[in-house]
């Protein structure tokens, strides 16, 4: 029996239950047989426990693990530890896949047997629809993955857990698992993932719908903590790319501005606007003394205008949102 699960999809599941029946069946009508379903339920507050119960009672091949709330890094390291699966998938409990997405990511890797597998996705903003292109291509040793690791990370291939399949022995054997923090979990996880892996498979057909910008979602609230959880996401990246000899001080920069607009985009969701530019102060004040964004290296003239006349000179304490 054990031998028989080729997929384990894993799903941290908090407050998601307006979401949670699209995502969940869009994984029970996928064309595959030889996978399992494990929801692990963050205590969830708004029923979405309800609808896990109500799951587990009519498929076989799905497991409802509880837990008390500790975030989805837990969450899926609850999942990975009961996980039987060839390969194991993490995917988001508010977003869907189209029914294809098993049965041909998995023909991939049984072939080639990579410790990581990437597929494409569809970003969803309203009713805007986009994709990023990338080429089919098999990295089959460290050095090459460590050469494209900068064409890969421009191309955003590399944030994120649900758009890839991770060999499960491959995980287990080298003890990658996630961390606790509230925010960048994913992020993290990855980079241990990148310091060891040793091949990859881009497969460019798009199978996930990733909503962006769902309000309320973890990724667009503001805490006290955000930018040291974004620094720290940094660092590791930094290290990560010290350690390998990847000189690329765009992606630096590119990255630190990423971190500034997202903080501050988090920011005014504040009600005193006051408490929004006493916390931007502070980290300007830190870009500017420890040079985090060189301006030349930034890829977009419009990010170099950006940093300059909007951080810099201070006008973005006069807005409450970014044009």
């Amino acid at each position: 029996m054990r031998n028989q699960i080729k997929i384990s999809v894993i799903l941290p599941v908090y407050n998601v239950a307006s979401f949670l029946k699209r995502s969940v069946d869009s994984l029970i009508h996928q064309k595959f047989k030889d996978y399992e379903i494990i929801l692990v339920d963050d205590e969830s507050t708004d029923g979405s426990n309800i609808i896990l119960d109500d799951y587990q009672k009519r498929f076989k091949n799905i497991k409802v693990v509880y837990q008390k709330n500790a975030g989805s890094g837990a969450a899926r390291n609850k999942g990975l530890e009961i996980a039987r699966g060839e390969y194991v998938y993490f995917m988001d409990p508010d977003d869907w896949l189209e029914e294809n997405m098993l049965s041909e990511n998995y023909a991939l890797a049984n072939e080639r047997q990579p410790d990581m597998l990437i597929f494409g996705w569809y970003d969803h903003i309203g009713e805007k629809v986009s994709s990023t292109e990338f080429e089919d291509r098999y990295i089959s040793n460290k050095e090459e993955f460590i050469r494209t690791f900068p064409e890969m990370f421009k191309k955003n291939l590399l944030y994120t857990v649900w758009n890839k399949l991770y060999k499960r022995k491959f995980l287990t054997e080298n003890n990658l698992i996630f961390g606790h923090e509230r925010n960048g979990q994913d992020y993290l996880f990855n980079i241990k993932v990148y310091d060891v892996l040793t091949s990859v498979l881009l497969n460019n057909t798009r199978y996930y719908h990733y909503i962006m910008k769902r309000k309320n979602a973890a990724t667009t609230k503001f805490n006290s903590e955000i930018f040291s959880l974004y620094k720290k996401e940094q660092i590791e990246l930094m290290n990560f790319m010290n350690k390998h000899s990847i000189y690329e001080e765009g992606i630096i920069s590119d990255r630190w501005w990423f971190i500034l607009i997202s903080t501050w985009k988090r920011s005014v969701s504040q009600e005193s606007s006051v408490d929004t530019n006493k916390y931007m102060e502070k980290i300007l004040d830190e870009y500017v003394k420890n040079k985090y964004i060189d301006i030349n290296k930034l890829s977009r003239f419009k990010t170099k205008i950006g940093y300059i006349f909007f951080f810099r000179t201070g006008i973005y304490k006069y807005y409450s949102f970014l044009k």
